[in-house]
């Protein structure tokens, strides 16, 4: 990696030399008006198989991220964690200062959470009950794009749930905590230290190290 022009941090995370395999996966899309946009009542088909009816445009994140989320089961991970600025609910829900985290592995969650204490970029574990699931049913599709206003984080970690089936994985929603706002605005750099600490845990080295 160049050392120069404004890249200086770029190598910091090879440079740990952590004997762990990591692969990352970034996906996007261009998010423009025009005559093929998505409408809302729309059906959409997953590359998972499973179909969507959209019932607001505006979840419109989750619609990559689940795609990206069945395109790593070709690496068979021992574990995903995927992080996204996803629902302005987990602002509400946790304010700037928690991140949220959703899981469908108890031991993945419990090493995040106590990855995040750790390095003191804290995490707050949300839960993925029926209850909620329930609220994404369609009479159209396998499932809605959204579950309305009660539980908003929690139903979107839902729908991404659906798509991991294969393998552990753990959600950030980092809406709340990715960006600071006000005179010191900018980006925090979450979840960085968590995800670090994470990787550090798992490579056997402890807090003190």
């Amino acid at each position: 990696m160049r050392r120069g022009g404004g890249v200086r941090r770029d190598a910091d995370g090879a440079e740990l030399q952590l004997p762990l395999n990591v692969i990352g996966v970034l996906a996007g899309c261009e998010n423009m008006p025009g005559g093929r946009a998505y409408r809302p009542g729309d059906v959409l088909t997953t590359m998972s198989g499973q179909t969507v009816e959209v019932l607001n445009t505006d979840a419109e994140g989750r619609l990559v991220l689940c795609d990206v989320l069945t395109y790593v089961e070709r690496f068979e991970p021992e574990a995903v964690i995927d992080v996204a600025t996803l629902t302005g609910a987990c602002v509400i829900a946790l304010g700037h200062h928690i991140t949220g985290l959703m899981s469908n592995h108890n031991p993945l969650a419990h090493e995040l959470i106590g990855a995040s204490e750790l390095a003191g970029d804290r995490a707050w574990r949300l839960p993925l009950a029926d209850e909620f699931q329930d609220q994404l049913e369609s009479n159209f599709a396998d499932m809605a794009n959204i579950g309305g206003r009660p539980g908003g984080a929690i139903t979107a970690g839902c729908f991404l749930s659906r798509f991991t089936r294969k393998y552990n994985w753990a959600h950030l929603d980092i809406a709340g905590t990715a960006w600071r706002s006000g005179k010191a605005k900018g980006a925090t750099g979450r979840p960085v230290a968590l995800l670090s600490q994470f990787l550090l845990n798992r490579a056997g080295f402890n807090g003190e190290e």
